[in-house]
């Protein structure tokens, strides 16, 4: 069975999308869909619609992630409204990193969106499929049950995975696992502290010696997370998308 890719998207911060047709252009031959970010990092970047919009012009389904940290009510209608009117039937919702310099929580949540997103399908009879993340160690909440696929945050560890699986599994939801690609030791290092992630023994070692050792490690991890029964991946390739692909190229 083909392995079911969605690929995220490292969206440029400059006025500039030629990045963004490099991307597709690398990974079109092994992904089903891509992932638009929303200023993931807290950082603006350039406005996921504009992304979306150059994803569905070169004929590619696309997943648009909507944050709670960057709007209001009228803001994530808005954009709704926008994606769909590009012919963008799927998000992804989530909270959001915050930035440096907030104090309160936003004005939304991510079970807000979720109730507004489907209100907003609803009242103009489209077909909008949403997401939500899950995490592997957790227990997912009721509400969450209410979203139509399932993103598990990344890891990698396949025991995890599969014993989230096993515990959902009267879940109908598609449900679709994180995998990253560490680009160095240090990006490693620090996304294993901040996402409170196992990362595989000797890899930070390994990539101080070879900063393309975390792509053998992703692909490996992806493959072995089929095998284990989730329903897709999500790919988070950053810059060594070129040499993901090409991994990929022959095993899927």
């Amino acid at each position: 069975m083909r392995l079911d890719i969605t690929a995220e998207l490292d969206v440029p911060h400059r006025p500039d999308l030629a990045p963004v047709g490099r991307q597709l252009d690398a990974l079109a031959p092994v992904a089903a869909r891509f992932l638009v970010p929303d200023n993931a990092t807290a950082r603006a970047a350039v406005a996921g619609l504009a992304v979306a919009g150059e994803v569905r012009r070169r004929g590619h389904e696309t997943v648009a992630v909507l944050n709670a940290r960057d709007r209001n009510t009228l803001g994530l209608r808005r954009d709704l409204l926008g994606l769909l009117a590009l012919g963008v039937h799927e998000v992804l919702l989530l909270r959001g990193d915050r930035p440096d310099d907030e104090r309160e929580d936003g004005p939304l949540t991510v079970g807000a969106m979720l109730r507004e997103a489907r209100a907003l399908a609803d009242e103009h009879e489209v077909a909008l499929t949403i997401g939500v993340v899950a995490a592997p160690g957790r227990d997912l909440p009721r509400w969450k049950r209410d979203a139509d696929v399932l993103w598990l945050a990344p890891t990698f560890s396949v025991p995890a995975v599969v014993d989230w699986r096993e515990r959902h599994a009267d879940l109908a939801h598609p449900v679709r696992a994180g995998v990253l690609v560490p680009t160095g030791p240090r990006m490693a290092r620090g996304v294993a502290e901040g996402m409170d992630l196992d990362l595989p023994d000797g890899l930070t070692e390994a990539l101080a010696e070879d900063d393309t050792a975390g792509v053998d490690a992703a692909v490996e991890h992806a493959l072995a997370l089929h095998d284990a029964g989730v329903d897709g991946i999500h790919l988070v390739a950053v810059s060594r998308y070129r040499e993901v692909a090409a991994r990929l190229s022959g095993l899927v």
